[in-house]
């Protein structure tokens, strides 16, 4: 095969047609993630709470509101961090993919403080679909399965109790711990009372699906990250990812996570309302998500003070998911 040697002349003008390129290519990623910024920073105005958005391929952030506190704070995760002892009930082999409960309402030993209140399914839930019903019967069960080391690993395993890098630089670990007897590890599974997480944390461990078991520290983009490698990496069955995502897409079809739906994109994601701390009775309101789920191109966790799940933090995730979807369609 004859190749044509390139003049110089012709050289030079490649070279500075490269460079603009790059250059202009640049120029939009940054208008792209002012304009995502500028998004989030409208939508949370007034409010109390933290979010960040993530390329979850890379661990970039591509927008944050209060990072300080997304990474210093720490809560209970609530009905965000079943998907913890759903993988640990599937890699543990006490349950299949097929296996069903079926809900009683009030779950065994923590009553009716904790009754679901998801439409009834009198052939029972599977792992999947109870996590797209947020079925807290469901997983009180479950954690009756798990000893409490067991589930004390696996929230490990999901990177809780320990701290998320930003810009190399470690940040809040949260806390995870069990209380002794049955009751314990049933809070410990809804994500209740001894488990708290800062909403990195949260963000990290439904990266750690979306990537199929890798995860990056997150960078600001000011910081480019040393080197290639995930700062942890977690191998699990094929059947958990899918039975996980299969859950978290669920959730957002026809779950309790609807008003963050993105037309014409599959979702995956998780609300939470948990027990605030103080004793006020309050809760507060999470979300964590990334899409599309098939080929995940962003993650992010919405974190609200006061508030549920369903009815605050999802619908704010879901108006900058629309946007950051119709953005890149144009």
């Amino acid at each position: 095969m004859r190749v044509r040697r390139m003049g110089k002349a012709a050289w030079l003008r490649a070279i500075v047609a490269s460079f603009v390129a790059v250059t202009l290519a640049g120029g939009s990623r940054l208008e792209a993630q002012k304009s995502l910024q500028s998004t989030l920073d409208a939508l949370t105005a007034g409010r109390r709470g933290s979010a960040i958005a993530i390329n979850p391929a890379s661990g970039e952030i591509l927008a944050a509101w209060n990072l300080r506190a997304a990474t210093e704070d720490a809560y209970p995760p609530g009905s965000a961090a079943k998907l913890v002892a759903a993988a640990a009930a599937l890699e543990e082999g006490l349950m299949t993919p097929r296996d069903r409960i079926v809900c009683r309402g009030a779950p065994p030993l923590l009553g009716p403080a904790y009754h679901c209140a998801h439409p009834p399914a009198l052939e029972g839930f599977t792992l999947s679909s109870a996590l797209a019903n947020s079925c807290n019967y469901f997983f009180t069960v479950v954690s009756l399965r798990l000893n409490a080391e067991t589930l004390i690993h696996w929230y490990s395993v999901f990177g809780f109790g320990a701290a998320v890098e930003v810009d190399g630089r470690p940040t809040a670990p949260g806390r995870v711990r069990v209380a002794p007897g049955a009751r314990g590890k049933a809070l410990a599974a809804l994500g209740e009372e001894d488990v708290v997480a800062t909403p990195a944390q949260l963000l990290e461990a439904y990266a750690l699906i979306a990537n199929r078991g890798a995860a990056w520290g997150l960078w600001t983009g000011k910081t480019a990250p040393h080197g290639s490698d995930p700062v942890r990496r977690v191998t699990l069955k094929a059947a958990t990812y899918n039975t996980l995502t299969e859950g978290l897409v669920a959730c957002v079809q026809f779950g309790t996570c609807q008003a963050a739906a993105v037309p014409g994109v599959r979702v995956a994601g998780k609300t939470g309302t948990a027990t605030a701390l103080d004793g006020s009775g309050a809760t507060h309101a999470w979300f964590v998500a990334f899409a599309p789920a098939e080929r995940p191109e962003i993650a992010l966790v919405v974190f609200l003070e006061r508030g549920t799940g369903a009815h605050s933090a999802a619908p704010l995730a879901g108006k900058f998911l629309r946007r950051y979807f119709a953005a890149e369609r144009n």
